[in-house]
Order: C-alpha cells, then structure tokens, then sequence
C-alpha cells in the first residue's frame, strides 16, 4: 500500500520550515533561502573586487613612466646606488648653487657629488642620507651647508620636497618615507590608486629651468643676475632667537650628525656667505648643537668678494664667480684638516 506523504509549511519561532510527516523530518527554509541570497551577494562583492583590482593596476603604467620623464634623475640615482662617491655635497639651493663639486673632484682627486636640493631642510637631508648609506658605497665625507638664520626653524622657504618624492612613488622605500610622514596611509601599500599622486598623471617631459640647470657632478651654480635684482649689503649685527627653532628640525639635525658619526663618515658644517654681516649668534647657536668630532666651516667674512654685489645672484646666492671663490675655500680648508690630525679625515691622502 503506497505511504501518503503530506508536506506543508509551519511557522515555529518566526522560521519558515518544510516539515516531513513520514518521520518528523524538518527542513528549515529560511537558512537555505538565505544561503541562496548570501552566495549571489558574496559573488557579487568578488567580482567587484576582481575588477576594481584590475582597474587599479591600471594605473601602474602612471608610476611606471613618471622617474623618465624627470629632469633631475639624481634621487632616483640614490635609491638605485648609483651614486658612490667619495664626497656628498648636502644642502639648500646654498649648497646647490654655491659649491661646485667638479671643482672639489679635480682639486683633491677625491670623486665629489652635489645632492642639494633648492628648497630642502635638514630633514629632507637626514632622508637623502638614510637612502644614501643604505643603497650605495658610504662617502668618506660629507659637506653640509647651512641656511642661516632658518636652519633649524618653520618657515615657508625651506622643507621636505615632498615634490621630489612623488615622481618615484612606484619605489617601496620612497611609498614609506611617504606613509612614515603621513603623506600617504598604509593603503598605499597594496593599491595604486592610493600611492600614486597628481603629477603621475602628467605625461610630459620635465625639462631644466634657467635656474636649475644641474651639471653632471649635481651642482646648480647661476651665471647670470636677474636684471631687476634690487639688494644692498646689511652690514648691521644680525640676530638670532633660539625660541623659534623647530624640535624636529633639532632632532633631524641630531641624527644627520650621528648618521654620519656611527658610519665613520667626517662631517663638515659650512657657513656659506650671505650678503650682509655673518650672523654670529646663529653660528653659537649651531655649535652648542654640534658634536664635537664635527667640524664647523665658516668662509672668509674679510673677503671683499663677499662685499661685492657682482658676485650675486641676489642676497642668499652667489653667481658661478662667487662660487668658485667660496668653494676654493673649501677646498683650501679641506686640505688644512687633512694635515693638521694624525687621523685622515678625508681617508685619503690628499697631495
């Protein structure tokens, strides 16, 4: 005799459930027609991230291209070691357009490299010198000049070249100095769109200012005065207020010296010339903040060069003449602490 079997739907505890009279059997139907609603939104959500990964890997072809189409290649140099010298010139547009390094290389037969940059602080330089000892040969010295009176205070004409970073964001190391000073957020790490920024998107070909011509040893001396330049020499005694100095700023100066100190790397502190009076507080000020095995450089303030407008670009910047008086003056000091201590400062003989 054939068994009657009757199906229906109950409700128990606000669950839909299809019960089976044969023995009792429950067939719970919310959980099954939730699992069904589940499954379409779970493909759903993984399709979307199927495709949202392939549209931001898109963007790679932005990061890719932009260090080729960069003028100044000489960051990008430092984080593929390729730069190994035996002098590094680190600083402002002082450093950049007031010290020739080819002139230091032919002079002391010690292979030189200008990496200043127009426009950077002390922590811009403490980044340049961590990238620097960590992908290429350490230098023997470093030359690092100071921008007196703003050296070690917030002001708006010196700071981190954050604009020197974002062409190279496709490198790892330069995506975290970026994250570590939060211009980027750990995002940046897993997609592009994160990490890539404005200027990836400009496919044009960089090329030099009349300004920042860079010449193949890094250094940007200016051959030329601008022919409005309206500037006379402040001869008043200058002054300095260690109240507005930057804590950050003093301990990126702190560790510039210990990076060098700790890779046996000697450390010259230069006082480049000004057109005007040599602020003496503001030398004090840096050498209570110097370690003594580091040496402090000032140029010739009884130099008439100095004096002499025609020498200058405009109050802060010597034109190529003036600049290869001062970095004669290097020169001859360089020379003077290679023979005056037992210990080769340069760790090379110089003749």
């Amino acid at each position: 005799m054939e068994k009657t079997v009757s199906v229906g739907v109950v409700f128990r505890s606000n669950f839909n459930h299809l019960h089976h009279d044969g023995k009792g059997t429950t067939i719970y139907l919310f959980p099954i027609l939730m699992h069904l609603k589940m499954s379409g939104f779970i493909k759903k959500i993984i399709f979307f991230a199927i495709a949202f990964f392939v549209f931001d890997k898109i963007f790679y072809a932005f990061l890719f291209i932009s260090p080729h189409l960069e003028s100044d290649k000489r960051l990008e140099k430092l984080v593929n070691g390729e730069i190994n010298k035996e002098i590094i010139i680190l600083g402002s547009s002082r450093g950049a357009r007031n010290i020739i390094a080819k002139q230091i290389e032919d002079s002391l037969h010690l292979s030189s490299f200008n990496l200043s940059y127009p426009g950077s602080d002390i922590a811009f330089q403490e980044f340049l010198l961590q990238t620097l000892l960590a992908n290429n040969k350490k230098p023997k010295a470093i030359i690092l000049t100071l921008d007196d009176p703003i050296q070690l205070m917030p002001n708006d004409f010196i700071n981190f070249r954050f604009d020197r970073l974002y062409p190279l964001a496709k490198y790892e190391s330069i995506n975290n100095e970026m994250i570590k000073r939060r211009e980027k957020n750990f995002l940046s790490r897993f997609l592009i769109l994160s990490r890539i920024n404005q200027v990836n998107f400009n496919i044009t070909e960089k090329k030099y200012s009349i300004w920042d011509s860079i010449r193949s040893n890094g250094s940007m001396p200016i051959s030329f005065q601008s022919k409005d330049a309206a500037f006379n020499y402040d001869n008043a005694a200058q002054t300095y207020n260690k109240d507005n100095e930057s804590l950050a700023k003093i301990k990126s100066f702190t560790n510039f010296q210990r990076l060098c100190l700790d890779n046996s790397i000697a450390l010259h502190l230069i006082f480049p010339p000004n057109y005007k009076s040599h602020n003496r507080q503001f030398e004090n000020r840096i050498r209570q903040l110097t370690h003594s095995e580091v040496s402090l450089f000032v140029h010739d303030t009884l130099n008439d060069v100095y004096h002499d407008k025609s020498y200058f670009f405009d109050e802060r910047h010597l034109l190529v003449n003036g600049a290869v008086v001062f970095t004669n003056e290097l020169i001859d000091m360089l020379k003077a602490k290679e023979h005056e201590s037992a210990i080769t400062v340069l760790g090379h003989s110089v003749q």
